[in-house]
């Protein structure tokens, strides 16, 4: 009965290593001097025309993810035929007001990157303008709610100079609200922050599965405290060093490699736990190798903001708190589990960390080959 349960939950997880991730889209707002204003729509176009929503930790929970995957696979020519036909619903279902005024968007452009590396969304841009009578005073924004998540930043347009204000994170298809364009670029620091601390912990929280499942097979390594808040600050260090590496361009590695590697180092950790003596220099060196490499896999997200040297500091703090808040969420829930079994007098390492940890090895080598070889 054990190995049917494991075998359950394997191919469950078999089924979802096909899917993607929904990223949330970027969307940039340019204002121009003859009051002419262009819109840049960064998005998983395949999942906006399939209807899918980042709500869901893959495109495979979607009742639609038959739709998205025959998208995915689609030459860009062939996609951009299907969309021309989607386009009207698309445009109808985004609002642009401009001094309270609802904009009728132009297309002026669309970017479909290749099919790729189809383990990671495909990169769309859209390109739409729109044409202001007056001088651009106040602008609101909202994507269609059934899109999920978003982020807004604006600028006033001048040539050869960089005036993006920072990041708007809105959640569920939120209306961004009346944005003051003269007062648009007087963010403080600790409101860009802020926004960076909830977009790092969404990465890992719920759409990180990389992520939890190394985490989870880290925390399932020890119940001594000292240990555990070794590992992490350890594991901390080292993806916090390479994000930043990469984020400056440093470091540059094939996604697919990265990706794939990841999915290794979760297969590790969990095969380790297996092993009843385990020594923590040895563990310290593999967390901190595999934080290297899972922060090269934090820098493929985090790049599509576009950070300028005046907030990169910032956003990079904030995007690591979000992280770590997320990765205690974890620890403390996997370690409050084995608690509870060892208060009721349970073989906790039977019961859990054994079958757990086989389950999530079994789950790290076939994303790792399907990867490498997919």
């Amino acid at each position: 009965m054990f190995l049917v349960k494991i075998a359950a939950i394997w191919l469950a997880f078999v089924s979802a290593s096909y899917a993607d991730v929904v990223k949330p889209a970027l969307v940039e707002l340019s204002i121009f001097a003859d009051y002419r204003v262009e819109l840049n729509i960064d998005l998983s176009l395949e999942a906006a025309m399939a209807d899918i929503s980042t709500r869901y930790k893959n495109t495979n929970n979607s009742p639609n993810a038959q739709q998205y995957d025959k998208l995915r696979v689609l030459a860009p020519k062939d996609l951009l035929k299907q969309f021309l036909l989607f386009e009207p619903d698309f445009l109808q279902s985004i609002k642009l007001n401009i001094n309270g005024e609802a904009m009728q968007l132009t297309p002026s452009g669309i970017d479909i990157d290749i099919v790729g590396y189809i383990k990671r969304p495909r990169k769309t841009i859209l390109t739409y303008s729109a044409q202001s009578t007056e001088p651009v005073k106040t602008i609101t924004w909202q994507f269609r709610q059934g899109y999920g998540d978003s982020a807004l930043r604006t600028q006033i347009f001048k040539k050869d100079e960089y005036n993006w204000t920072p990041w708007r994170w809105l959640r569920s298809g939120a209306p961004s609200g009346v944005i003051d364009i003269s007062q648009a670029q007087n963010t403080s620091t600790l409101s860009r922050a802020r926004q960076f601390v909830f977009i790092g912990f969404d990465h890992v929280i719920p759409l990180g599965w990389d992520h939890i499942l190394f985490i989870i097979g880290m925390a399932l390594s020890s119940l001594l405290w000292r240990k555990l808040l070794l590992l992490v600050t350890i594991f901390t260090l080292a993806h916090t060093l390479t994000l930043g590496l990469a984020m400056v361009g440093m470091v540059e590695v094939s996604v697919r490699i990265i990706e794939s590697l990841i999915a290794f180092s979760i297969a590790y950790v969990a095969i380790e736990n297996l092993i009843t003596h385990q020594s923590i220099k040895r563990k310290s060196i593999v967390v901190f190798v595999f934080g290297l490499i899972h922060g090269l896999g934090f820098a493929t997200m985090l790049k599509e903001f576009k950070m300028t040297n005046d907030n990169f500091i910032t956003t990079l703090i904030g995007f690591n708190i979000g992280v770590e808040l997320a990765q205690i969420v974890i620890v403390l829930s996997v370690v409050g589990m084995l608690l509870i079994l060892r208060r009721l007098a349970l073989d906790y390492r039977k019961l859990a960390i054994v079958p757990t940890s086989i389950i999530i090895a079994i789950i790290g080598v076939w994303w790792g080959f399907e990867r490498l070889l997919g």
